[in-house]
């Protein structure tokens, strides 16, 4: 299936947007690819402090070479971005582990969110995702967490 003009133009758009990340950053955004990294397996969590160290390289060199990307020395470009958000699928109220997680932390560093990071997807958190989705004007308001919300999540914290 090809892109249309609209969707080439989307894509684009979101690419120039992703932040790009690189070791001895420090942002709630490392947090959440540490998150989500960890549930695909690639980065055993210690503790989160948004610190991107040579453990975090380490498992995104491993994750871009299994994901067929291009070796980027573990930076975290768009193609990492887009790839983390194919791979995070759809989140939804009921589910636990470090992907809720991963939603929990943007929520509140990057969206001044009050949740517990817990890994729990209760009502509380799936509260937050609808704020969150009707302030950022998205499509759908569903307090799912798809590719839409999660990368608006990335995109537009602070």
């Amino acid at each position: 299936m090809t892109n249309t003009h609209s969707e080439t133009k989307r894509n684009t758009a979101v690419a120039a947007e992703w932040p790009e990340l690189s070791e001895g950053q420090r942002t709630w955004r490392v947090a959440v690819v540490e998150y989500v990294l960890a549930d695909l397996g690639y980065y055993g969590l210690r503790t989160v402090d948004e610190r991107f160290g040579p453990a975090l390289t380490e498992a995104l060199t491993a994750y871009r070479a299994d994901r067929g990307l291009e070796d980027d020395t573990g930076r975290i470009d768009a193609a990492t971005w887009e790839q983390l958000t194919e791979d995070f699928g759809v989140v939804v109220q009921g589910h636990e582990g470090s992907r809720v997680r991963a939603v929990q932390y943007a929520l509140n560093e990057g969206h001044g969110g009050g949740l517990a990071v817990d890994g729990i997807f209760g009502s509380a958190t799936r509260s937050a995702v609808v704020s969150f989705q009707r302030e950022a004007e998205l499509r759908i308001v569903d307090g799912k967490v798809g590719p839409e919300t999660f990368t608006a999540l990335i995109i537009r914290g602070a």
